[in-house]
């Protein structure tokens, strides 16, 4: 519940400050390469990409679509995600677009709608929500949110992504 306070204070004084969450700042570039990271260790099922990447203590959130129309709260630790046992055998695909970015000199937020694919398979879309620090002169996930919409879904401009075989998806199986 801490780090839900602490993300939305965030937020808020970042929101609160415009000028410093210009593409102009000059750790931009520095925090996209970590946000670009992230989806790479995800989109290679990479835990040690992850583990890089990640504050140790970080944790994890998302917020579920029931099918009942309920919203369900999932918290765990990021060590869950860092443990390569936990990563199956299936091909994951997550693309975001339109992201907003707001830094200052050593916190940042990453927000972006995104999709998910697993298998090449539609799976859900959502929002993604990520909080970064700066450690130590380097730029770590200090936690991550995300929703888990299977209705009303917005997909990536770019249609669905290509298959393993460079295939982009049949419209039938999204």
């Amino acid at each position: 519940m801490r780090t839900i306070m602490l993300t939305g204070l965030l937020s808020l004084f970042l929101l609160g400050h415009p000028a410093l969450a210009a593409e102009e700042h000059p750790e931009h570039d520095a925090v996209m390469q970590v946000v670009g990271s992230f989806f790479e260790a995800i989109n290679t099922s990479s835990a040690a990409l992850m583990a890089k990447i990640t504050l140790h203590d970080a944790m994890t959130y998302s917020v579920r679509e029931q099918e009942d129309g309920q919203w369900l709260l999932r918290a765990r630790p990021q060590t869950y995600d860092l443990d390569p046992a936990n990563w199956g055998p299936e091909k994951l695909t997550e693309r975001y677009w339109d992201p907003t970015l707001l830094v200052t000199d050593h916190i940042a937020v990453f927000w972006a709608p995104y999709d998910f694919y697993i298998d090449g398979v539609f799976s859900h879309c959502g929002t993604d929500a990520i909080d970064l620090v700066k450690v130590d002169g380097a730029w770590k996930i200090g936690n991550s949110s995300w929703t888990v919409q299977k209705t009303g879904c917005t997909k990536h401009p770019d249609g669905p992504p290509p298959r393993s075989d460079g295939v982009r998806a049949a419209m039938g199986s999204e």
